[in-house]
């Protein structure tokens, strides 16, 4: 079991998440929170629900979370933010994704398990770097293919 001390913290982190992501409930029974509202305010309403979704990540990491727990923690923070780039959608991704909430679930895996969460973390983080090479691979293959034609159409 936890520590009291260690208890409080993951606790005041809980009460954090859940008024980033779910404090608020929407037509029918949509959970949000401060962090859906706060992105629509340009710019600014995202940097600051960033930065507290980086504070909790910190946190997790002086709580003891393992290099890939926080890796795969910060990977859903990118997600909404790679998201948030998109005027009105992000917002609305804001209060499907919840990144704050999926954090504190790994962090509180983490500490009642900390082995199985790290492994699963990393075959995680696997995986996606496995897909972006693919990705890379694909586009690079594709960009070869359509200049290779474009010289042979311009060289005919």
């Amino acid at each position: 079991m936890l520590s009291n001390h260690r208890d409080r913290r993951f606790q005041d982190l809980k009460n954090l998440s859940a008024a980033l992501d779910s404090k608020f409930e929407g037509p029918f029974g949509i959970r949000f929170g401060l962090d859906g509202i706060l992105g629509f305010v340009p710019f600014v309403g995202d940097l600051i629900t960033t930065g507290i979704s980086v504070y909790i990540i910190a946190q997790a990491a002086l709580l003891g979370c393992s290099t890939a727990t926080l890796l795969r923690m910060a990977m859903n923070v990118m997600i909404e933010n790679l998201f948030d780039l998109v005027p009105f959608v992000g917002n609305f991704f804001d209060i499907f994704w919840k990144s704050n909430n999926k954090n504190m679930a790994l962090l509180e895996a983490h500490l009642l398990n900390p082995r199985a969460v790290t492994a699963r973390s990393t075959l995680v983080l696997v995986l996606v770097c496995l897909l972006l090479l693919g990705f890379i691979i694909g586009v690079g293959y594709l960009s070869v293919s359509i200049f290779q034609k474009l010289l042979h159409f311009l060289t005919a």
